[in-house]
């Protein structure tokens, strides 16, 4: 067996056989992944992110995943470096490039958590139900892009200003998907509510969020690359955080490499960071607390999501507090966190492209900001080997024409979930 899948709470392993992202005994944890290959063996021959298969959940690479595989690009930055004086800026790149083997087909990495999760699911016993998962934006439209490649059903639960405002296909219709849209004063965690109240009925399969192994193992590829092309862990690594699975997916691919002996014994620096005012998990560490204050989580807090510039990020209840989650990774690495303005994520996009040469998306915005702060309060040294992830860009190049999907379902927070599961099927 290739892999196994083990809770940190209680112990208990799964098989590499059952799709399955929370623990039977209900922990409050997180299931990791653990692999029989404990060394980095790349295959060379397998194009972008897929040489590293075997530290991936799945055994095979299907037809639809071997030509239709996104990949980041990766470089040493000179412009953005030399204008803050950095010497070892690595900056991996999950954008749109016309042309390039090296891109993401919708313009970000959940390209990457879109495909790792169909190709997992398409080796377990619940293949052919349907995943059932909730998006604010970019991760809906990377599940509906590859549902056609898959041609893999999914329930899709969003609000309508999302719906409307920042998700999009290429294709005007998908008949793999229905589309369940939230109306009226409603946010991203109420669609993740609505989400997990469907997943857990037996016709359907939970995707799981940041739970996922097969999202968190596909990102952890960045860190992968960046250590085989440095030689070695580098010293920080830098992403804002909506949910909170990218964090958690760079700490547990560092915990393997440490554990392979060969790339060193010093774990990357974390560095999270949030859109202010909205900004749950940048004030429960300040507090050194795995507590997210209750008023970043309940209805009043949908005010402060409606001020922010990065509206991605704006997930109530993200995987911070739960064992192995963002809290434990900014614990185990001495993380640290910031709050980014949307002005200063602006700015920060606006330097961005005029230094290294393309746009990036909002959530990014905060990342570089981020990493300016840090620059400027002397939290990083000019010496140290920093990853940089630009999470999402290029969009500005795309020239196919992309469509807003009408919905399957309206509904609304006083919802009757068994209607709902009624009009489905």
């Amino acid at each position: 067996m290739k892999y196994h899948i083990k809770c940190l709470q209680c112990g208990k392993t799964f098989s590499e056989n059952r799709y399955i992202t929370k623990c039977i005994n209900g922990c409050d944890s997180v299931l990791r992944t653990e692999y029989e290959k404990k060394q980095l063996d790349i295959i060379e021959k397998n194009q972008g992110i897929l040489k590293y298969i075997n530290w991936l959940p799945f055994n095979n690479i299907c037809k639809q995943l071997s030509e239709n595989c996104s990949s980041f690009s990766m470089y040493m930055s000179s412009k953005l470096a030399d204008y803050y004086g950095l010497e070892h800026l690595l900056i991996c790149c999950n954008t749109y490039q016309p042309g390039s083997n090296e891109s993401m087909r919708t313009g970000t990495f959940k390209d990457i958590e879109a495909e790792m999760s169909f190709q997992r699911i398409i080796e377990t016993k619940e293949n052919g139900k349907p995943f059932v998962l909730s998006s604010d934006g970019n991760v809906a439209t990377s599940f509906i892009h590859y549902s056609n490649i898959f041609q893999y059903p999914i329930v899709l639960s969003v609000t309508e200003d999302a719906r409307l405002n920042r998700i999009w296909s290429f294709r005007k219709s998908n008949p793999y998907i229905t589309f369940i849209s939230m109306l009226g004063n409603c946010d991203y965690y109420n669609s993740i509510a609505l989400a997990n109240e469907l997943g857990e009925n037996i016709q359907f399969v939970s995707e799981g969020g940041a739970l996922n192994i097969a999202r968190r193992d596909g990102i952890g590829t960045i860190m992968l690359e960046a250590t085989r092309l440095l030689g070695h862990l580098p010293d920080h690594y830098f992403q804002s955080l909506g949910s909170g699975p990218g964090a958690i997916a760079v700490y547990e691919a560092s915990l393997r490499l440490k554990e392979d002996g060969r790339f060193g014994k010093t774990l990357p620096k974390i560095h999270g960071s949030q859109n202010h005012p909205f900004v749950p998990m940048y004030e429960a560490w300040q507090r050194r607390s795995r507590i997210i204050d209750s008023k970043y989580q309940n209805e009043k807090a949908i005010e402060l999501t409606k001020q922010v510039y990065a509206h991605v990020l704006t997930n109530r209840h993200p995987a911070y507090s739960i064992k192995g989650g963002v809290f434990d990774a900014l614990k185990n690495t001495s993380g640290e966190f910031y709050s980014i303005t949307n002005e200063e994520a602006i700015k920060a996009q606006k330097l961005f492209k005029k230094l290294e040469g393309y746009d990036i998306e909002p959530p990014v915005g905060i990342t570089v900001a981020s990493l300016i702060k840090s620059i400027e309060s002397g939290t990083v040294n000019k010496d140290d080997y920093i990853l940089l992830n630009i999470a999402g860009g290029g969009r500005e190049n795309m020239k196919k024409e992309k469509y807003i999907l009408n919905p399957t379902i309206t509904v609304n927070k006083k919802y009757n979930i068994n209607n709902i599961l009624r009009m489905i099927k």
